[in-house]
């Protein structure tokens, strides 16, 4: 049995084998970083926004929370709180009508904003400044994800 006693050829053939995985591990772990494929484990927020009074007409809409999670830092209150809401108020929590972030008189719990978080049972009431018509849209966003948390068109 001659066949079985010549082995010298295994040596390369198994270092040629270990040498491609080694070579395909490499090229993955590379590919993963390089076009980003890893996991992204982001925080998904889970929340219920009702848009109360959206009709034509009217000119105070309510933002109610109604269950789940809290919205973290929702406000960035000025010292001392205030009444008066724009883009500058809202932080993790953006509120848009036709688009365009609110801006205007706006209370929480029927008082000024003096919180930062937006939690279950909070009330945050807007003052338009003129009456909604037909077609516009009231969107609100949590911001860090670009989540949409309630959405109403009058």
């Amino acid at each position: 049995m001659k066949l079985l006693e010549d082995d010298k050829a295994v040596s390369p053939v198994i270092g040629e084998v270990l040498m491609i995985a080694v070579v395909v591990l490499l090229a993955a772990v590379v590919a993963v970083f390089a076009f980003g494929l890893t996991f992204n484990w982001k925080e998904e927020l889970s929340v219920s926004i009702l848009i109360e009074d959206a009709e034509e007409g009217v000119s105070n809409i309510t933002l109610a929370h109604g269950g789940g999670e809290a919205v973290r830092d929702a406000f960035a209150p000025l010292s001392p709180p205030s009444y008066f809401v724009n883009d500058t108020i809202f932080e993790n929590l953006e509120v848009m009508i036709n688009g365009a972030i609110y801006e205007g008189w706006a209370s929480l719990n029927t008082r000024e904003i003096a919180k930062r978080n937006f939690e279950v049972g909070d009330e945050l009431e807007l003052g338009l400044g003129w009456s909604l018509s037909h077609g516009d849209t009231i969107t609100v966003i949590y911001a860090p994800g670009s989540k949409l948390l309630a959405w109403e068109k009058v």
